[in-house]
C-alpha cells in the first residue's frame, strides 16, 4: 500500500504536503490525493475503457455531465493514458473486453466515503454481466466538499468468474473551491496531470 498526498497547484508544484490539508487554507489549488493496489502490475494491461461522459454525484442520484467541458477532462485522461502506452477501446459493445476500465465522477457537494464505493451509481453489471459488485483492495475514508473530481480505475482482465467482485485498482480525487466553470476546469486539468504524475507505476508495457 503506497498513499501519496501532493498539492496540484496552478504550476504543478508542491506547495504543501500533509495527510489532511484545509481547504479552508486553500486558494487556487486543488488537493490531489492518489492510491493503488500495491499487489497490481499495470505493465501488464493494455487497453482500456473511458465512458464518454461524467458521473455528476448526487445524494440519491447520478446526472451524466457530457458538455465541451466535460470532454476537456475526459480528453486530459486519455492523454495521460495513451502516453502511458494503454490503448483505449471508444466502442461501448467491446467494453467488457478492455483490460481497464476508467472512470470520472463530479461532487459538487459534501459526501462522506468510508472503506468502499459511495453508492455505485457506476451500476456494477456495466463493465460486464459477471461482475457483481466493487471493492478497493486498500482503505478509502474521507469526506469531500465542493468540486471534487474523482477518477477510479478498475480491473477488468479476470472477469470469468460469475459474480466476481470488481476490484478498483487505482484512486485519485482532486478537491478545491468551485469558482467560475473555465477557472474549475483549468485546476481540474491540471489536477489530472498532477495525480499521473504522482503515479508513475501506470505504465503499460505493451
Amino acid at each position: 500500500m503506497k498513499k501519496i498526498l501532493l498539492l496540484a497547484c496552478m504550476a504543478l508544484t508542491i506547495a504543501a504536503c500533509e495527510k489532511d490539508p484545509d481547504l479552508g487554507q486553500l486558494d487556487s489549488d486543488m488537493v490531489v490525493y492518489t492510491d493503488y493496489d500495491s499487489e497490481t502490475d499495470f505493465s501488464k494491461f493494455q487497453t482500456y475503457f473511458l465512458p464518454d461522459s461524467i458521473l455528476e454525484a448526487g445524494s440519491h442520484h447520478a446526472t451524466y455531465w457530457k458538455d465541451e467541458n466535460a470532454q476537456k477532462l475526459i480528453d486530459a485522461v486519455v492523454a495521460e493514458m495513451n502516453s502511458r502506452g494503454y490503448q483505449r477501446i471508444t466502442d461501448p459493445e467491446l467494453k467488457s473486453e478492455a483490460d481497464l476500465g476508467v472512470q470520472l465522477s463530479y461532487i459538487a457537494q459534501r459526501v462522506n466515503i468510508s472503506s468502499g464505493w459511495w453508492g455505485g451509481w457506476w451500476d456494477y453489471g456495466y463493465w460486464g454481466p459477471w461482475w457483481g459488485g466493487w471493492y478497493y483492495p486498500y482503505t478509502v475514508n474521507y469526506s469531500y466538499d465542493t468540486n471534487t473530481l474523482v477518477m477510479e480505475m478498475v480491473d477488468l482482465s479476470d472477469g470469468g468468474e460469475e459474480n466476481a467482485k470488481l476490484p478498483v485498482v487505482w484512486y485519485a480525487d482532486a478537491s478545491g473551491y468551485q469558482y467560475n466553470s473555465n477557472y474549475d476546469i483549468r485546476l481540474m486539468t491540471e489536477a489530472i496531470g498532477q495525480a499521473f504524475e504522482q503515479s508513475p507505476y501506470i505504465q503499460s508495457n505493451k
